[in-house]
């Protein structure tokens, strides 16, 4: 019996060590969800996916390839031989060359940007560091160049820990232990990963830095396991990995013509507040809890006034503190949480604009439709449709 041509064999090849890869897993599940026919291959490991490997799936008829295995390099040129097409997610996609590809990566500069807006927004901190990742990956160098040149457009300097500042010493405990204690207290710190976040807790805990009053760390990935069982809890800047996965299938499933050999980027869709990074003052302590009140509830028709009451404080007294530590007055906070929630949903559901604009807050679209138009200068349709692969 000949194989059924409207089933697609799709091979995905994902380390699922982390948070990452089972969140684009997900994200691929996510897109088979809505009726596709696909019949996946699934491979976890450099030992599992191998230049045989790929030989067996195109034998097995394989009609396309999701790869996310870093140094898988071999098997990914036999990928790019058999001229079938194929989806990078967050590798380096050299070896693909001579193939029919798109890359699909996590957007660094987002991750940094969103970092360094985060810990400013806290107002509480004296200095700014950034802890690199000990391999130095591209990616590691892309946020903190991104969180660095965040924090000097508002005037401040980040003090860097890597590759570039101390060569050959990023493993040095003793040398990682001096950088932090040159900071001037109390210093908010973007680590590379969750991991450099947890390194730096364990170190704070170790020297007796109190987290966050003295040091306040910002990790990124949103690792549950080890963001929730660190030592204060871990805050963490969450990459929209499952919309990586979703958009690589989505890519992959209508053709890459229009992406080909392009990198196609998927920015932040969250930072997550925990313990590690709650403000000390009382005034940066009342204006997180009107952010995280106002995070949860934006998208209802809340005013500045309902915010106060719940607050226990005058609307005056809030907005004064909101112009003082944000550069922001409370109507500006709600409607900016709006906006990201509206661009959200744009791009991860098939919603109406009516729909999305109702749900995120607005009982008038036009409304909404006009102060998107003037904020971004494209319009939500256009913004929605040049963001998507057709």
């Amino acid at each position: 019996m000949g194989k059924r041509t409207d089933i697609k064999r799709v091979v995905v090849a994902l380390r699922m060590a982390g948070i990452a890869g089972q969140d684009k897993l997900n994200g691929i599940f996510q897109y088979l969800s809505e009726g596709r026919r696909w019949t996946l291959a699934i491979y976890r490991t450099l030992h599992e996916f191998t230049p045989d490997t790929v030989r067996d799936e195109i034998a097995r008829g394989a009609d396309g390839f999701i790869l996310g295995i870093p140094g898988a390099n071999e098997a990914m040129r036999e990928v790019a031989a058999s001229g079938l097409p194929a989806v990078a997610m967050n590798v380096d996609p050299a070896p693909l060359a001579r193939g029919d590809w798109t890359l699909v990566k996590s957007d660094a500069v987002a991750v940094g940007r969103a970092a360094a807006q985060t810990l400013l927004q806290q107002g509480v901190y004296k200095s700014y560091g950034f802890m690199g990742y000990r391999t130095d990956d591209d990616w590691s160098r892309e946020r903190g160049r991104a969180y660095r040149d965040t924090l000097a457009e508002a005037g401040f300097i980040a003090r860097m820990f890597d590759a570039a500042h101390y060569p050959n010493r990023v493993d040095d405990r003793a040398a990682r232990l001096a950088w932090l204690a040159t900071l001037p207290k109390p210093c908010g710190i973007l680590a590379a990963c969750d991991d450099a976040a947890f390194e730096i807790l364990e170190l704070c805990k170790e020297t007796g830095m109190p987290v966050p009053q003295e040091v306040g760390v910002l990790g990124v990935n949103n690792d549950p396991i080890l963001c929730e069982h660190a030592e204060p809890r871990l805050s963490s800047v969450q990459p929209d990995f499952t919309r990586e996965g979703y958009l690589a299938a989505q890519l992959l499933d209508h053709g890459l013509a229009k992406h080909r050999g392009q990198t196609v980027f998927v920015g932040v869709k969250q930072v997550v507040h925990r313990e590690s990074t709650y403000p000390q003052s009382n005034s940066g302590r009342l204006v997180q809890k009107a952010l995280a009140w106002i995070e949860r509830h934006a998208t209802s028709p809340i005013t500045s006034t309902e915010i106060a009451a719940h607050l226990h404080i005058s609307r005056s007294l809030l907005d004064l503190r909101f112009r003082e530590l944000q550069r922001e007055t409370v109507h500006d906070a709600v409607v900016r949480i709006r906006l990201a929630e509206l661009k959200r949903r744009l791009l991860a559901t098939r919603d109406t604009i009516e729909k999305i604009t109702a749900d995120c807050g607005w009982s008038n679209a036009n409304a909404a439709k006009n102060l998107f138009k003037r904020r971004f200068g494209v319009s939500m349709r256009d913004f929605r449709a040049s963001a998507r692969p057709h």
